[in-house]
């Protein structure tokens, strides 16, 4: 299992449209895939759990990844993110 910390820097959180993205980006992996922001664990291959995630600025998530391409989910979904505070 990998795992990384990250913390969400764009102004207004995760909201739809990049939780979309989020969504299609982690299904193109085969390992299992959470996100835990606070108390709450959601699956990124769901955009309603995802909204439901409270991933607000500012916030610390957690990104693990377990399965044969874990590496490859945790670097691209972090990349994904870090893209949004541009």
């Amino acid at each position: 299992m990998q795992c990384k910390q990250f913390k969400i820097k764009n102004p207004t959180g995760l909201h739809a449209r990049p939780a979309a993205e989020l969504c299609a980006l982690s299904k193109g992996f085969s390992s299992a895939i959470t996100i835990t922001c606070g108390e709450k664990t959601v699956n990124p291959r769901s955009v309603v759990s995802i909204l439901t995630g409270g991933m607000a600025c500012g916030k610390v998530i957690k990104i693990c990844a377990e399965g044969e391409d874990e590496g490859q989910a945790v670097e691209a979904l972090t990349n994904f993110l870090e893209s949004l505070e541009e």
